[in-house]
């Protein structure tokens, strides 16, 4: 595991500094790349920021968005400007290479330094190159506490970078499990001139009418099981088609499932386009759904995970269900919060 000393000062020594994430990037991802060029580009450093796909619009608002590259859209010249004197790759949100899509399959051909910098649970522990912490509530909480021990000025645009990244991997400080942690990095962002205002408006309020009709109809598609504890909906294709919602959209799908009183696991079915489903389970903090994502193949966070299953759709619902159940039903206590 790669100690904060090591990647402060593997930061200061570089020049031209590559900022990746996961494809189809999100709000802590997108926060996070944007706050580490504010906070890395002094004379004689710079910092680009390049992923497997583009920002969704709702974040255009954060300083320096417009400067993101999407490599997929980059004609074969462009490519090579941007990757010509990088000396490090930092990737943020990820410590696993395949989600890094086409952008880590060129670094890794190109052989440029790459470290990552997560806080997602580490299972392969044979990269040396991660700065990751389980615990936190995000990469922008990781992510942070980098930036600090870089030392420098923390500008409004930074903090705004980074409360975005925080709040939109908590849900706007919904999902902590007790921890005060990202709580006092909220208030300190605040006191550095974070936009909170703007966060709220263009992450958590500016929903399209097509991700509306979506919600109203797949709520409408609820159901319970085990005794009222565990809900579940189908999202099949037609729906995503009919409404044209994006990817961005439904990341928060499965989530409003978890608000439904006396529910404790939430079960999302995401017909895929190659009939296979996207399986997205979510715990309000007692049970671990990483386990059962685990053995979908998945995986995640203890209470937040998913998986990619092949059909069909009635099979793969009973193999879930009798997974979940399993948990439900074990005789060892329910996962204390962390």
């Amino acid at each position: 595991m790669l100690q904060i000393d090591d990647l402060s000062e593997r930061l200061r020594q570089a020049c031209r500094v590559l900022l990746t994430t996961h494809q189809t990037p999100d709000g802590d991802g997108i926060g996070c790349q944007l706050a580490l060029s504010l906070a890395l580009e002094t004379p004689g450093r710079t910092a680009i920021i390049v992923n497997d796909g583009g920002f969704p619009s709702r974040f255009d608002f954060l300083p320096g968005a417009d400067r993101a590259l999407d490599w997929n859209v980059l004609d074969p010249a462009r490519q090579a400007a941007t990757l010509a004197g990088v000396d490090l790759a930092v990737a943020v949100d990820t410590h696993a290479w395949a989600m890094l899509g086409s952008v880590g399959e060129v670094l890794r051909e190109s052989a440029i330094p790459t470290v990552f910098v997560d806080h997602h649970p580490i299972h392969d522990t044979g990269n040396p190159n991660v700065f990751c912490d389980p615990e936190a509530s995000s990469a922008g909480e990781v992510c942070w506490r980098l930036i600090q021990h870089l030392g420098g000025p923390v500008t409004p645009a930074t903090a705004t970078c980074l409360y975005t990244a925080i709040a939109y991997d908590t849900n706007s400080f919904k999902y902590l499990r007790g921890r005060s942690e990202p709580h006092r990095a909220a208030a300190a962002l605040i006191a550095h001139g974070a936009d909170t205002d703007a966060v709220y408006r263009h992450v958590f309020a500016s929903n399209s009418i097509g991700k509306i009709a979506f919600l109203s109809e797949l709520l409408s598609r609820i159901e319970r099981n085990a005794d009222g504890r565990v809900a579940w909906v189908v999202i099949p294709r037609a729906l995503v088609d009919r409404t044209h919602v994006t990817r961005d959209d439904l990341r928060d799908a499965v989530t409003h499932l978890l608000e439904v009183e006396g529910v404790e696991v939430a079960i999302l079915f995401h017909e895929r386009e190659d009939s296979r489903y996207k399986v997205s389970l979510r715990s309000k903090g007692n049970y671990p759904v990483s386990q059962v994502a685990t053995r979908l193949a998945g995986g995640g966070h203890l209470f937040a995970a998913g998986a990619h299953a092949d059909g069909p759709l009635d099979a793969l619902r009973e193999r879930v269900f009798g997974l979940v159940r399993e948990m439900l039903n074990a005789p060892t206590p329910p996962a204390a919060h962390p």
